[in-house]
């Protein structure tokens, strides 16, 4: 019996091997199986005599062959038949051991083939490990045979059946399981047993039987034949699978649809990052990427371009503390004041060297070595103001400046060249004596003039502009009938457009 175990054995396992396939649903699947090795007779007659113990027949072999067919995607049916051995044992001095003995201390042999239908219903179904629970029925033929004058006599019982197992899925087609099932005869069918066979009073009634019962710890191996086509092999039927196109390796409900805990995307088990954060970009493997290396992933960072080394927010941003353009982390002047320009390092440059930083500095080619102010300006120099009146004292149809006005304009020369942010807007006005058209054109030349002298001086013409506005009336600012009103509209004005709030 040993070798038929041994065979089969090894044609189970020739099947799972080759077994190209997976699924796990029950339903409609046949199979074939064998299952052993042990048998342990239990429950002894209340009256039986014994020999020198009160067990004869201990823990013996046993191997079955079954069919198997799933009648939904919880109950299979079982149809087994079996060969079980057992000696006993004349030197025994308790009851069942669960030992296994030899002949050697044996007056009888004993041989079973039992046959049974059995109900398996198995919980979680759709997992790969399976409890189960078994009920049934089986009628158990045996056959005790002396060692000394070979005489054998036969029982066939009727009998129920109830166990438990773990079930476990190898392969689509191929399974392994644990059980113990608990066999109790329920009737006796026939027995030819002569009075004095293993007991003076014979196997008639259950109170004089060697065993009533007995137990099967056994490991079964099974390979499923067939089943429900499951195209995209998710262990899902084709007739019940929604999702019929469902990527290998994909953990699936039981619909056959894919699962995607974390939703992106990239079905679990497939998944090599199942925990990622809702709205990431992720890759094949399903885990998220992170272009700028930042930390913060793609999908989720609003700036993706982030330079490499910037220290950023929770959405991906750089973060600039002292707001000087280079972010921090790059940043090696971290406290670069207000308004200063940095070089690429983020600290501040001061071109004149005068100890007030670009950006800040209005004088930002101060001469090496002059006093400067805050504000990084010559204390020598004045400030630019927001505007100057020129009330020249022109000679009749004269545009040139009088030496009072060239005063005024030197010291406007000084501060334009210190102060090389500063343009000026320069205007020319007449009274209304005269031509309308000569004085128009007598306006610019004196608002020309007045430029030209300043370029002379070493301003640069681009940092100004001239114009003429006449004896538009609109610009009058004494009284035309009187020579002082006159005069007061005989003016340039000057108009500078960063100056000192005073």
């Amino acid at each position: 019996m040993r070798r038929v175990l041994i065979f089969s054995l090894l044609l189970i396992l020739f099947f799972a091997v080759f077994s190209p396939v997976w699924a796990q649903d029950w339903q409609g699947k046949s199979g074939i199986g064998i299952r052993g090795p042990f048998i342990c007779p239990l429950f002894v007659g209340k009256d039986f005599p014994g020999n020198s113990g009160k067990e004869p027949f201990m823990m013996g072999w046993d191997g079955q062959f079954y069919l198997r067919y799933g009648l939904t995607s919880h109950w299979v049916s079982d149809l087994a038949v079996g060969l079980a051995t057992s000696y006993d044992d004349s030197t025994a001095t308790s009851s069942q051991s669960f030992s296994l003995n030899k002949k050697d201390n044996a007056a009888y042999t004993l041989h079973g083939l039992l046959a049974s239908l059995t109900f398996n219903y198995y919980f979680w179904s759709e997992k790969k490990m399976q409890p189960y629970v078994i009920l049934g029925m089986g009628v158990d033929g045996w056959s005790v045979k002396s060692r000394t004058n070979n005489e054998i006599s036969h029982i066939t019982d009727f009998s129920g059946k109830a166990g438990a197992g773990i079930n476990y899925w190898l392969k689509e087609n191929f399974t392994i399981d644990l059980q113990a099932r608990l066999t109790y005869a329920l009737a006796n069918i026939s027995n030819d047993v002569s009075s004095g066979l293993v007991n003076p009073n014979g196997w008639g009634e259950w109170k004089t039987r060697p065993f009533r019962g007995y137990l099967e710890p056994s490991i079964g191996l099974t390979y499923y034949l067939g089943g429900d086509k499951d195209t995209d092999k998710d262990g899902v039927s084709d007739k019940k699978d929604q999702c019929p196109d469902t990527p290998s390796g994909c953990l699936v409900d039981k619909a056959g649809c894919p699962l995607d805990s974390d939703g992106d995307g990239v079905c679990d088990g497939n998944d090599k990052c199942p925990d990622t954060p809702a709205g990431c970009l992720v890759d094949a493997l399903g885990c998220p990427m992170d272009s700028d290396q930042d930390g913060v992933f793609d999908g989720i960072d609003k700036c993706p371009n982030t330079k490499r080394g910037c220290l950023v927010d929770a959405k991906g941003c750089p973060l600039d503390a002292d707001g000087d353009g280079v972010c921090d982390g790059i940043d090696e002047c971290a406290d670069t004041p207000k308004g200063a320009k940095v070089d690429v390092k983020g600290c501040p440059m001061d071109t004149d060297g005068d100890g007030v930083f670009d950006g800040i500095d209005r004088c930002p080619s101060t001469p090496k070595g002059t006093e400067v102010d805050a504000n990084g300006c010559p204390k020598n120099v004045k400030a630019p103001v927001q505007k100057i009146t020129l009330n020249i004292k022109y000679a009749t149809n004269s545009y040139e400046p009088d030496p009072a006005s060239k005063k005024v304009l030197d010291d406007l020369s000084e501060t334009m060249k210190a102060y090389t942010g500063v343009k000026l807007d320069i205007h020319g006005f007449t009274d209304d004596v005269g031509d309308a058209k000569h004085n128009q054109t007598l306006s610019e030349k004196r608002a020309g003039a007045v430029m030209e002298y300043l370029i002379q001086k070493g301003v640069d013409a681009n940092r100004m502009s001239a114009v003429g506005h006449g004896e538009d009336p609109q610009y009058f600012i004494g009284d035309n009938k009187t020579a002082e009103g006159r005069q007061m509209n005989r003016r340039v004005e000057i108009n500078s457009t960063e100056f000192e709030v005073k």
